[in-house]
């Protein structure tokens, strides 16, 4: 395609969308008299002189100005400061009670029957596109594929926590630009008419791989051939990696035949696969291996030009505390992973040609050619032959767009996307490129890109795509599309029914990893890198196994319909060996996740605890009260805190070991202007401190310099590379002067108000499956669930049956 082509594309499917998120402005209005005179009597002495004022809110030139989002939700937070008894400042004010109830009354219902006008002309929820975590598994589905596509689009800016919210996701020309190339790629992924790509199926005996041999050549060989296997004592791709070339892109079945060898316990079997091209690697899976030879087996994509090797993990050295570098391997001591074979077969592919060029080109009649040809590079064996080419593109063109438009697309809608490919064929294109034309041009428009809805109660093709994109992070299946057309999904029952299957199948993983990993932040898993000296004890397994057990805490509450009391304190953890070493918790064997009883007083469950929230929650080298606490007030409270007043430096990271950083805050908050957010910021981030930066227990910080030294080991080798410094102290008082001594304790006191998690997770999920963040309007209709909810200790899934058969779920 031409550049000017292109650009052409550009700008008119920008001038389109921009059609769908035009907003309507207005004028300034005056500030009702009432509310002006309240801000005379008690807030303009602090709020007013304009760059002197106090956060930088000059409440003198402050405007009534509604339909500008931003001083709407201002005066929302004004309303809520003023309610919440933030402000004025209790010390310096003469308030009472009674005009504090009647300016927050006032203002409250001038703000909502704004509000709620609003969101009648023009619905609760503006236009939002799909995401590109939804774009990529909807063109999976549609075509048949699974290959990547999300990277190739730009990243999306989350708004209120999640990346499903409509005033993060517009357009610009790069998204379109972007979509183009997706649709493309994608394109040639599914049509695929040529020969069948070569397929492995093939044992590989290790002891006999290049790598292995060469080792076993060497003056110190760091392998041990044992006859029938070869012994692995170290991580040591350069030596384990398989010699296979994988040229196709696709499914792999991964298959191992291995043991523990010298260890009276399970050691770890890795199976990794790494890029040359982008340098990296990552792992597939991984299994727990005790002395008994054991087949395991792993399904995983594998793009072409990688490489693939397996790896022992978490092998304990030897007795004198030495590594197979310091040993000869036929001498070594220490444990090892005794590997016999390795098995590879695909890409695996049921049928050739493959389903996804039926997914394109529906039953098209296909015949092999007499005598292949080349066509860009590969040899083209099969080809297209319908009886009526301007027959058969109408018939496909339509079946396609009537399942990618979700139900939501005219006759004439359709119509425009048949000539494209008709108008293709008159120029003589082949009846294929002329379909690839017309597919492209669908998976590019905005009845694909945009999610339809009209103000007002959805109709069944709405709330058919809303409840797919909620739990699936997809198109409506077969099944919600027909019960729409029937307009069954307006019944509760039905409604219902279907929440049901969409949860009960596999497919609701991908809504628990997206809700989760946003939710609680799990997505900056790999923002900062733990101190390799500080914690030499963390590594990808221990990451992989982090992310694992919230996901499937979060899975095993909605599964069961756990109270959500669990997601502040639970009886059980969600674990594996690798998790519960890194707990101290004994008996586990395997990497399988599964629940488990926790031992009584343990200071584990629920989710502060998790090893992942605490990563998250920390920088690597160091933990911060501040930052802990602001997470719990935000992403488990959602009571976000004020931003810090300008010019506020922040405490700096002590390694050393000299100052605790409880002595650093204290000197912070001697502020008075830091005070007042530090007494509810800093408590829950003092609750925490027991735990390091990868949500391992401490009685004591961890430091570079100053300190003892450790006299514990770690995989049968003395630790050298910390010492350890001050004593923790995990004890504070909350603003209302409730205390703690340590984190069961601060559980509690959480759960003696159960109303604000309940109504944080409601909240966040309204969020998440609407793609509009609560507004005032919204308030109590998530009081009523919040309500209910606690009034019967409602298990997970119920309140996610209760938001699902909402008006703000139904409604736009």
């Amino acid at each position: 395609m031409s550049g000017v082509t292109k650009d052409r594309i550009i700008l008119r499917m920008m001038g389109l969308l921009t059609l769908l998120f035009v907003k309507q402005s207005c004028s300034a209005e005056d500030i009702p008299s009432t509310i002006e005179s309240f801000f005379t009597a008690h807030c303009t002495e602090c709020h007013s002189g304009g760059k002197n004022a106090e956060a930088d809110l000059d409440l003198e030139k402050f405007s009534w100005q509604l339909h500008d989002p931003g001083k709407m939700e201002s005066w929302v937070k004004i309303l809520d400061r003023v309610n919440n008894g933030e402000m004025p400042p209790p010390e310096d004010s003469k308030l009472t009670t009674e005009d504090r109830a009647a300016f927050t009354t006032e203002l409250n219902q001038l703000l909502t029957s704004h509000n709620v006008r609003q969101q009648t002309e023009r619905g609760r929820t503006t236009v939002r596109r799909m995401n590109r975590f939804e774009y990529e598994r909807t063109v999976q589905d549609l075509l048949c594929i699974n290959s990547p596509l999300a990277q190739i689009l730009p990243e999306e800016t989350p708004l209120y926590g999640f990346d499903t919210v409509s005033d993060g996701l517009r357009f610009s020309a790069l998204h379109i630009g972007s979509y183009l190339e997706a649709a493309d790629f994608a394109l040639n992924e599914a049509i695929r008419l040529t020969s069948p790509p070569e397929h492995i199926n093939e044992r590989f005996i290790y002891s006999q791989q290049n790598g292995i041999r060469e080792n076993l050549t060497n003056s110190r060989p760091v392998v041990r051939d044992i006859g029938n296997a070869v012994v692995l004592f170290h991580d040591a791709s350069y030596i384990t990696k398989l010699k296979l070339h994988f040229k196709e892109s696709g499914s792999y079945r991964i298959r191992a035949r291995a043991w523990a060898y010298q260890s009276n316990r399970a050691v770890v079997l890795r199976l990794n696969a790494g890029s040359y091209q982008a340098g990296t690697t990552r792992v597939i899976g991984f299994f727990d291996m005790t002395s008994e030879p054991r087949e395991v087996e792993v399904i995983a994509r594998i793009d072409a030009n990688e490489y693939f090797y397996p790896s022992p993990d978490q092998l304990m050295a030897d007795a004198d505390g030495k590594n197979v570098y310091q040993v000869e391997g036929d001498e070594y001591k220490g444990e090892g992973l005794a590997l016999e074979w390795i098995e590879v077969e695909g890409p695996i592919e049921p049928t050739w040609p493959p389903p996804s060029v039926a997914a394109v080109f529906g039953d098209t009649p296909i015949i092999r050619l007499q005598k292949s040809r080349w066509e860009n590079g590969k040899r083209v064996e099969y080809e297209l032959k319908p009886d009526d080419e301007v027959v058969g593109l109408r018939n496909q063109v339509t079946r396609f767009a009537t399942r990618a438009f979700r139900g939501h697309a005219t006759e004439e809608d359709i119509e425009q996307y048949v000539k494209i490919g008709l108008d293709a064929l008159d120029a003589g294109a082949t009846f294929e490129r002329s379909m690839r034309i017309s597919i492209r041009a669908i998976l590019t428009s905005p009845q694909f890109l945009v999610l339809h809805e009209r103000p007002g109660r959805l109709d069944g093709h709405a709330i058919a795509s809303r409840l797919s994109y909620f739990l699936w992070q997809t198109m409506p299946d077969e099944e919600l599309l027909k019960l729409a057309a029937e307009g069954k999904l307006n019944e509760t029952n039905e409604l219902r029914t279907q929440t049901e299957r969409l949860l009960n199948n596999s497919r609701s993983d991908a809504f628990v990893e997206s809700f989760v990993d946003q939710w609680l932040d799990l997505r900056r898993i790999n923002a900062t890198s733990p101190d390799e000296k500080l914690y030499p004890e963390y590594d990808e397994l221990l990451k992989l196994s982090m992310l694992a057990e919230t996901r499937s805490f979060f899975r095993e509450l909605l599964d069961q319909d756990l109270s959500i009391r669990n997601f502040i304190d639970s009886k059980f953890a969600l674990l594996n060996r690798r998790l519960a070493e890194h707990y101290g918790i004994d008996g586990i064997d395997g990497q399988e996740i599964r629940p488990v009883a926790l031992p009584t007083n343990s200071l584990r469950g629920g989710l502060l605890t998790q090893a992942s929230i605490l990563k998250v929650t920390a920088n690597g080298t160091v933990t911060s009260p501040v930052t802990r606490g602001a997470w719990v007030l935000s992403r488990l409270l959602n009571q976000p805190p004020a931003a810090p007043p300008p010019g506020v430096g922040s405490i700096e990271p002590d390694t050393r070991g000299a100052t605790t950083v409880r002595e650093q805050l204290a000197l912070h908050r001697r502020d008075k202007s830091c005070a007042s957010c530090h007494a509810a910021i800093d408590p829950p981030g003092f609750a925490l401190e027991s735990f390091d930066v990868i949500g391992g227990y401490r009685e004591r910080y961890r430091s570079s310099d100053k300190g003892d030294r450790v006299k514990e080991t770690m995989l049968g080798r003395n630790i050298w590379e910390y010492k350890l410094g001050p004593q923790v102290d995990a004890s504070g008082q909350l603003k209302n002067g409730e205390l703690f001594r340590d984190i069961s304790d601060f559980k509690k006191l959480l759960l003696n108000d159960p109303r604000s998690i309940t109504r944080s997770v409601v909240s966040n999920l309204i969020v998440y499956a609407t793609g509009q963040r609560i507004e005032l309007a919204d308030r109590p209709q998530v009081e009523a669930i919040t309500q209910r909810a606690v009034a019967s200790d409602m298990g997970l899934r119920s309140i996610l049956h209760e938001i699902v058969q909402s008006d703000l779920f139904q409604s736009k």
